[in-house]
């Protein structure tokens, strides 16, 4: 099924949020802190705000977004049954932008893998002492290539 991509608007808030809260539940290495209404409040007070939201769609709804603040990709999600995500990340890079930086959970194998096969390069790993989730996470790294 073909997918549509749109940027997010407060409309969205509670469908971007459901998109946040499943995948999230589904990491059973992480411990949940908060409850999907604390999610949906993140999205609408602090994501919706500060990011630029890019949603892809189909006739079922949005199946996946990413969240970009300047350089870094602070959110992105994908519905666990759909993967749209490799359509997204690069339209995500095609945004003006030359470098772009994520976080990602250590434990996370098929997150880490989906980012490395697109380019994206570890430049730091952390034992998860400065993240809330207390979970060892990665720092990686995306850099336009430079055309000459």
């Amino acid at each position: 099924m073909p997918f549509t991509l749109c940027r997010a608007t407060v409309a969205d808030v509670d469908e971007v949020a459901a998109e946040f809260s499943a995948p999230f539940r589904l990491l059973t290495f992480l411990p949940m802190l908060r409850t999907v209404a604390e999610d949906r409040s993140f999205i609408a007070n602090v994501i919706l705000k500060i990011c630029e939201v890019v949603v892809a769609e189909d006739a079922g709804g949005i199946v996946s977004f990413p969240a970009r603040h300047r350089e870094e990709v602070r959110l992105f999600y994908t519905r666990p049954d759909r993967i749209a995500r490799t359509r997204l990340i690069e339209a995500v890079k095609s945004r003006e932008v030359n470098i772009l930086e994520l976080w990602c959970f250590q434990a996370n194998a098929g997150a880490r893998c989906f980012y490395e096969v697109r380019g994206f390069c570890a430049i730091r790993f952390t034992g998860g002492a400065d993240n809330e989730e207390k979970t060892p996470d990665i720092r990686y790294r995306w850099e336009r290539a430079v055309a000459g």
